[in-house]
């Protein structure tokens, strides 16, 4: 007995499909494309490709034409830690400090993708976020490199120096990834499910997997299907199977058939022609002195049992291979006998919708099962699947598929057909849209960072330190890490990092002078911003005075009170108090270009520094994550200990007691603590003392007087000392002391 190979492979199957299912007994055939013995083996599916594993003794995929794999994790460095400690202190002088620490982990792995050589990799996806364009464009710095999976490869660098040289296998004949350095930040630290697009073969054909799976077992077969037509845009087998398995995705898909054929495996189109005419004379062939059986007999499959709907998932190149589905409906029948196809193939949805087509069209042209019984010499042409023009009754002919046949000596054939359905229509159908939403790779781009050594923004800042504002200008920018290096820019140590961005951009003309104690109503300033998607926004001038809309201009501590949109990402500025927080003396001076930070606008970040560190000028980086250090500009920055040094005083006064000049002033806090008993503002430092420097003509300082109280006394002695007589004339700077950080700003006074 001879039987049909394949029906539809992966579906459920129900009604006459159902029947067209057969086994081939006792050939060597049988063995080599069902596998020995009676074992259970599955074919491709569609989920064989879904989830990433790292599992000893995984089979190698075996890979065709283009498509999105997942891969097997083959070596993993281990997480390694990166710890970041930053410092806050409390309020006040020697407060408690809050260290903070934060971790970053990065990794180096090996990913095998599958059985190679493979003839590139395209875009690769990272929890199913785009991770690489096609061009190679990446998401991050980390280094890449493909091994295609070629029999000279060699060993990676990085296997080496963690397993060894000797250790070190070179995966030859396995096409494999090599990440080095991947930040696993964006990730929930830990390796994410990879998925790659894979280029095995640009002009692969089905012909190509026959001869493969065929080839290996040893089996002769003839394409007279002319599979080597049929592109196969990509498949991947992922799993152990049968060739049998293996192959009937495709046999669903391209609509050919396989049969044994005299020892030979042939491949044939399923809408061949005929091979044979069988007259009328011919039908009901029996042994003599038997009974004569019937001429032919006909079963028809009732509507109820034939299916409704065809639904073939496959694998959507347009979709980023991600799982499509296509049916095709007879909207009129009450059956419930549908078939589903999972079809782990990369083809179009118009294929796939061709193909849900022109399956139903057959189970329904398929419906008629006949029975023929024929001579002897029939034995050749009556093998599974092939065709036959039978005479049934004088102008009746009809075409039939063999299915079985069962020879049955001493003289007759029994045959088991069906009708044939190669009138079953072929032309391409046309599937709706599905469109995925597209991704692109977002790179972070280069951080712009402006380092801060500003007056103390808030009492929780007061301990040693600066503000530092961040933020990168192109759309990945995810936050940055700052570096320091104490060795003059050779090595560079993270200290800080800056998770969100700041309100930072540039001014497009210098901001005029202005007055310092009252609103500035005439100023103005456009200013450009980094970010397009930031914005300013317009505020009354009772917020302005209870702290909204801070910004840094230059060195200028302003508020304003309107901001004008006039383009994107630009606004006009106005509505000022100026030299805000003792920066009066930056009034004047701006020039075009200088950078705009607004300081209430969230993403400043207070980095605390070593007293030591005090006027020594370091080199710093702002390295946007994903990308490397190295690819950091430097920037050379002092820091002065500004916000730890006592604002300039004010209302410098001189009055004459005799000869003696008694000089006076007001001195101001660094605090925002309130004024609460109504006479005198917060001291803000361990003790109240000052340094008032006597200026000579040229500017020289002749005399240092230090005091305790904001008022000094320059005695006519001192005076005739210092002179050589009395002064009617004199510009003296005074400064209040801060103990750890010595002189704050100076406040000049003339007489």
């Amino acid at each position: 007995m001879a039987s049909l190979l394949f029906a539809v492979g992966g579906a459920k199957v129900a009604g006459p499909i159902g029947a067209l299912v057969g086994s081939l007994v006792g050939s060597r055939i049988d063995a080599a494309l069902f596998g020995p013995g009676t074992q259970s083996q599955e074919g491709p599916r569609l989920d064989d490709l879904t989830v990433q594993a790292s599992t000893y003794g995984q089979p190698v995929p075996r890979l065709y034409g283009t498509n999105r794999v997942t891969g097997n994790v083959i070596w993993s460095s281990g997480l390694k830690e990166t710890a970041t400690t930053e410092t806050q202190g409390g309020k006040g002088m020697g407060a408690p400090k809050t260290e903070t620490t934060r971790y970053t982990y990065h990794v180096d792995c090996a990913i095998a993708l599958g059985q190679g050589p493979i003839l590139a990799l395209r875009r690769i996806w990272a929890d199913s976020k785009l991770f690489r364009e096609a061009d190679g464009l990446q998401k991050q710095a980390a280094d890449l490199r493909l091994y295609p999976g070629s029999q000279d490869q060699e060993p990676d660098p990085v296997l080496q120096a963690a397993l060894g040289p000797d250790n070190t296998p070179a995966f030859r004949g396995l096409a494999y990834v090599v990440f080095e350095g991947l930040d696993l930040t964006d990730f929930g630290n830990r390796i994410p499910n990879f998925s790659f697009e894979v280029v095995a073969g640009d002009t692969q054909t089905v012909a190509t997997v026959i001869e493969d799976l065929l080839g290996e077992v040893g089996l002769p077969y003839l394409d007279a299907a002319r599979t080597d037509r049929l592109d196969l845009p990509g498949y991947v087998l992922a799993r152990p199977t049968t060739p049998r398995s293996a192959l009937d995705p495709l046999r669903a898909a391209w609509f050919f058939d396989m049969a044994e054929i005299e020892g030979v495996l042939e491949i044939f189109p399923a809408d061949g022609p005929p091979v044979a005419r069988v007259p009328r004379g011919h039908l009901a062939a029996h042994p003599y002195g038997s009974d004569r059986p019937q001429t032919y007999e006909i079963r028809r499959t009732a509507d109820l049992e034939l299916p409704r709907q065809v639904t073939v998932q496959h694998l959507d190149p347009e979709r980023d291979y991600q799982v499509n589905t296509q049916r095709s409906r007879r909207s009129t029948l009450n059956s419930t006998a549908d078939i589903t196809l999972d079809l782990p193939v990369a083809i179009p949805a118009d294929t796939a919708k061709t193909t849900a087509e022109r399956m139903l069209a057959v189970a329904w042209q398929r419906r008629d099962s006949v029975t023929l019984h024929l001579p002897l010499g029939y034995l050749h042409v009556t093998e599974p699947g092939m065709k036959l023009v039978v005479d049934l009754e004088p102008g009746q002919r009809r075409t039939v598929r063999v299915i079985r046949k069962e020879v049955r000596l001493p003289g007759s054939i029994r045959v088991e057909c069906e009708a044939d359905g190669a009138g079953a229509p072929v032309r391409p159908a046309r599937a709706g849209s599905a469109p995925v939403p597209q991704q692109a790779v977002l790179l972070p781009g280069p951080t712009v960072v402006h380092l801060l050594d500003l007056p103390l923004l808030r009492d929780a800042d007061d301990a040693p330190g600066f503000y530092v504002a961040a933020n990168g200008a192109a759309p990945g920018w995810r936050g940055a890490s700052l570096l320091r290096s104490l060795d003059g820019g050779m090595n560079y140590q993270p200290f800080a990092t800056t998770p969100t961005g700041a309100v930072i951009g540039t001014t497009d003309e210098a901001l005029a002078p202005g007055p310092a104690d009252y609103w500035d109503r005439r100023a103005e300033v456009t200013v450009s911003l980094l970010d397009p998607e930031h914005s300013l926004a317009s505020v009354t001038e009772a917020d302005v005075l209870t702290g909204a809309n801070a910004a840094v201009i230059g060195d200028e501590l302003v508020q304003f009170a309107t901001a004008d949109l006039v383009a994107p990402g630009q606004y006009r500025l106005s509505g000022f108090l100026r030299g805000r927080k003792g920066t009066e003396a930056a009034i004047a001076g701006h020039q075009p270009g200088e950078p705009f930070v607004l300081l209430t606008g969230g993403g400043i970040q207070r980095v605390t520094m070593a007293v030591a560190e005090l006027g020594i000028e370091r080199a710093y980086k702002a390295a946007s994550v994903g990308t490397l250090v190295s690819d950091a500009t430097p920037l050379a920055f002092t820091w002065t200990g500004r916000s730890g040094r006592p604002l300039a005083p004010v209302h410098v006064q001189a009055r004459r007691d005799g000869d003696d000049l008694i000089w006076s002033w007001i001195r101001r806090t660094r605090l925002d603590a309130p004024w609460l008993d109504g006479v005198d503002a917060p001291l803000g430092e361990g003790a109240e003392a000052y340094e008032v420097d006597i200026l000579d003509d040229q500017g020289a300082v002749v005399r240092t007087l230090r005091v305790t109280r904001p008022t000094a006394t320059y005695t006519g002695a001192d005076q005739l000392a210092d002179f050589g007589a009395l002064r009617d004339t004199m510009t003296l700077r005074v400064h209040q002391l801060s103990a750890r950080f010595g002189r704050g700003l100076p406040a000049e006074g003339r007489i």
